[in-house]
């Protein structure tokens, strides 16, 4: 992300300069153009800034909600981890219980036959 912001800067400033080169030598040779270079530098003086700020805050933005999707997606595999360590306990518990049955009923089985 860093790398991104450092090229759009880069890309701003030298926007910023070849527009302040282009208003000045249009205005050195006195070109019909000259005024119309001074306004679009204005402009682009203004609008890059504010355009290089609004790509910084998305870009923030999406970063935070990247974040976020990852804590919502750990929890969830907390959750489901529980859930089947639950399930697990559950089942043991009732494999103990169905053994505990057997052995029960084997050694009935075994003092009647006695």
């Amino acid at each position: 992300m860093d790398k991104l912001k450092r090229v759009l800067a880069m890309i701003g400033v030298v926007l910023l300069v070849f527009m302040y080169v282009m208003t000045i030598i249009t205005a050195i040779f006195a070109s019909d153009g000259s005024h119309n270079w001074f306004i679009g530098s204005i402009m682009v003086t203004v609008l890059v800034p504010m355009v290089l700020y609004a790509i910084n805050m998305l870009a923030g933005l999406q970063k935070k909600t990247e974040a976020n999707n990852r804590m919502r997606e750990q929890i969830y595999m907390n959750q489901i981890r529980d859930a089947l360590k639950q399930k697990e306990a559950q089942e043991n518990a009732a494999g103990q219980q169905a053994a505990a049955q057997t052995a029960q009923v084997n050694t009935a089985g075994q003092e009647k036959e006695s």
